[in-house]
């Protein structure tokens, strides 16, 4: 054999290696970013779900129920296409099931009625919010909404912030009433009630004012009663220090855009 023929073939043989490095490469590069992908949109299908799950039935207005679950089935169908193999259209179905009973559900207004039972719900529900909020600013970002229908989305998130805000004061201070701690009781429902009256439009509140009115007139006939028949003032109540500031800086906070979509 030459030394042509040798040189040749080595030529040959070291163009091969490199080409197979090269296709290796290039499978491993597509084989992560489709990893990567993958990841990204289950993260982002358990943030959905944890939204529709997160907030008690009624509680989301019509239209941002039918965003977040319009939104769900976008992801999973591109979750079905890279796992066909996988529950992810079972999950599209029962979704698509879901939004076609969303959508035959009347508008039902600006004022959710859903009663809160404890403070981990408060908690959840201003989790998913936040959560709700921060897409509504990645939609725009992507243009898939408007700057005009982001800002009725966001405005629909803030009116749902106020409604949560009022509600868990008025939750704490029902607490206290069970807990026969009638100051505490008290501030709560001022709480409730100053937040109410400042933010309230077109007789929003109305009612529910009214009737924070009365209860808190009712405890302060017992705390008054109390004081009689103790022939003295009555000690601040030692809760009274302990309040969490959370819920003040939540009603005043504005959130901010975050990027964690992208």
């Amino acid at each position: 054999m030459s030394s042509v023929t040798i040189i040749t073939s080595i030529i040959i043989l070291l163009a091969a290696l490199v080409c197979y490095a090269f296709i290796a490469q290039t499978i491993s590069q597509k084989k992560q970013q489709r990893e990567r992908l993958l990841a990204a949109l289950k993260v982002r299908v358990r943030n959905f779900k944890f939204m529709l799950n997160g907030f008690p039935t009624g509680f989301l207005p019509k239209e941002l129920t039918l965003l977040v679950q319009r939104s769900l089935m976008q992801l999973l169908e591109q979750l079905a296409k890279l796992e066909p193999g996988a529950s992810h259209t079972q999950d599209l179905q029962a979704v698509a099931q879901q939004m076609a009973e969303t959508q035959r559900q009347p508008p039902q207004g600006n004022n959710p009625t859903q009663i809160l039972e404890n403070p981990q719900q408060v908690r959840d529900i201003k989790a998913s919010l936040e959560e709700l909020y921060k897409f509504i600013f990645h939609l725009e970002a992507k243009r898939q909404l408007l700057p005009s229908q982001a800002e009725v989305y966001r405005s629909m998130v803030r009116n749902l912030v106020l409604q949560l805000t009022v509600d868990a004061y008025v939750l704490h201070g029902r607490i206290a009433r069970d807990k026969d701690k009638p100051r505490l009781a008290i501030h709560y429902f001022d709480l409730a009630l100053k937040l109410m009256i400042k933010e309230r439009t077109s007789g929003q509140f109305d009612s529910r004012i009214e009737q924070l009115r009365a209860a808190i007139k009712e405890l302060e006939g017992r705390l008054q009663k109390e004081v009689q028949q103790s022939g003295q003032e009555g000690a601040d109540d030692p809760d009274q220090a302990a309040i969490s500031q959370e819920w003040d800086k939540f009603a005043e906070q504005s959130w901010k855009k975050k990027q964690v979509y992208d």
